[in-house]
């Protein structure tokens, strides 16, 4: 019995048995764990479940923003492609006509250069065509005149040696009648002969050297007028 009183705990039946449940200091019987304590863990872990719940809708969100930032730069990358093609495109139009203009004017200064050496090139053949003519007609003139000065010129030349000839021809038929005639005088008819055919040689190379010289003189004075 002391061993009861004093609460052993060598007997088995005293361990093994419940003190029952709890109560408070007023005997009323005590939760454990207590209703707080679920309603506390049961808060924080409906806490937990919106804190996963909002990450999921954040995430989601960022998800969505990043691809329509994605897309928005895709659509202005797209644009900036798009304005920059036109842009070159004007360029190159723009550089097209410039050529074109530059090739306009490349033309036209050619095409001028080639009427202007053609109007040139008229004007000089007329010029030459009329110098041309000028010379000749100057060239005739100086030859009429030419002929007529040689002609007034030679004609005592010429009276000369037909004075000459028919002297020869009366000698030699004056010579021819005599039926004696001696060697001495057919030399000296011979010699005679000779005389008037050497001076008749000499009159027309003098005569053919004044045409010359006057015909010369008339060319150089129509060149240089």
């Amino acid at each position: 019995m002391a061993a009861k009183a004093g609460g052993s705990t060598d007997d088995p039946a005293s361990a093994s048995s419940s003190p029952g449940p709890s109560v408070d200091r007023h005997g009323t019987p005590v939760v454990d764990p207590t209703q707080n304590v679920l309603d506390l863990v049961r808060a924080a872990i409906e806490r937990q479940d919106d804190l996963r719940t909002a990450e999921s809708r954040h995430i989601r969100e960022l998800a969505t923003v990043r691809a329509e930032y994605d897309s928005q730069l895709r659509a202005n990358d797209q644009l900036a492609a798009s304005l920059r093609s036109g842009f070159e495109e004007k360029l190159r139009e723009k550089e097209t006509a410039r050529i074109d203009a530059i090739r306009a004017v490349d033309v036209g200064a050619v095409t001028r250069a080639a009427e202007v050496s053609a109007t040139q090139a008229a004007t000089l053949a007329t010029q030459q065509q009329a110098s041309a003519d000028a010379l000749r007609g100057q060239v005739e003139q100086a030859r009429i005149a030419t002929a007529d000065a040689l002609a007034q010129a030679l004609a005592p030349i010429t009276k000369s040696i037909e004075d000459l000839r028919a002297a020869q021809y009366q000698q030699q038929g004056e010579k021819s009648s005599k039926v004696e005639t001696s060697t001495s005088d057919r030399d000296a008819l011979a010699i005679e002969a000779a005389k008037i055919q050497a001076a008749s040689a000499r009159t027309q190379v003098y005569a053919l050297i004044i045409a010359a010289v006057v015909l010369a003189v008339a060319i150089y004075g129509a060149f240089h007028k």
